[in-house]
């Protein structure tokens, strides 16, 4: 299968880098002409150019590894090139806000989103190699639209990447859910890490602090777009973290420990729970 990673950052190089190895023919593409210098001295495509015309008449499979914004504009300029055998596909955070105008304007092709769940809180292909995806999750997010051999090309793509668990749900309840598990975690990260006005924190961090807050190394670029797309979903889960934290504000003013106690219950069985 004929690949091209349009994108060549954290992301866009580790898919390129680790389907290459699964012997795919990877094309990548990017506009910044040392990204795509990288990826071919590094071996992590075998074709690369800032203009990707020529590699989309020759791939299969289109995977856009670029910010939300940027997705709309790179499928508007180049649909005319775009075929009935292809696959277009996006590793956006969010997709409510753009998936029906992307199905609409990539038609002849088949337009199916997805969204690994991993990373790494670097910037840049000099990092992508680092990026681990095995037994981490796989979303592949559907609309009423979504073609299904699309869907079996997806599902091929996750497993070989070494995906752990691959799951097909339906947009509307990927970004919902998202916006909990991973941008109201980021919301918290930041605001924690903000929050902090000791200049001696550093000489006092243990493991509960460098694991809450790892993710505070942010790309800004990125995740502002991502929590303004989603930002109807995050601001409920913003309000319910603040009731929870109030709960626990108000058990502390009243010096009341059995609701310290049963909010301790009650946390620490729902993430066992989680772990079966």
């Amino acid at each position: 299968m004929n690949v091209l990673i349009v994108g060549l950052g954290l992301m866009g190089g580790a898919y390129a880098y680790k389907l290459l190895n699964e012997g795919y023919t990877v094309y990548g593409s990017d506009v910044n002409k040392l990204s795509v210098e990288f990826a071919i001295d590094n071996g992590f495509v075998s074709e690369g150019s800032t203009e990707p015309e020529e590699l989309i008449k020759k791939s299969d499979l289109i995977v856009l590894a670029i910010y939300p914004q940027a997705i709309m504009d790179f499928l508007t300029k180049y649909k005319d090139l775009f075929t009935d055998k292809q696959v277009i596909t996006d590793i956006c955070g969010v997709k409510s806000s753009f998936i029906n105008a992307a199905e609409e304007t990539a038609l002849p092709a088949r337009y199916v989103s997805h969204h690994p769940m991993a990373g790494r809180e670097k910037v840049g292909i000099g990092f992508s190699a680092e990026v681990e995806f095995a037994g981490a999750n796989f979303l592949i997010t559907t609309t009423a639209n979504s073609n299904n051999d699309a869907i079996e090309v997806l599902k091929k793509i996750g497993k070989d990447l070494g995906f752990g668990r691959i799951s097909v749900i339906d947009v509307e309840k990927h970004d919902r859910m998202i916006g909990f598990t991973s941008q109201l975690t980021h919301a918290i990260a930041v605001s924690l890490v903000n929050s902090d006005h000791d200049k001696d924190t550093k000489k006092f961090i243990g493991d509960s602090y460098r694991d809450l807050t790892r993710i505070a190394k942010i790309n800004e670029n990125l995740w502002s777009e991502l929590f303004l797309e989603n930002k109807d979903y995050l601001l409920e889960h913003i309000q319910s973290f603040e009731n929870e934290l109030d709960k626990l504000k108000n058990a502390l003013k009243n010096n009341d420990k059995e609701a310290l106690k049963e909010l301790f219950r009650s946390s620490t069985k729902i993430r066992k729970e989680m772990d079966k």
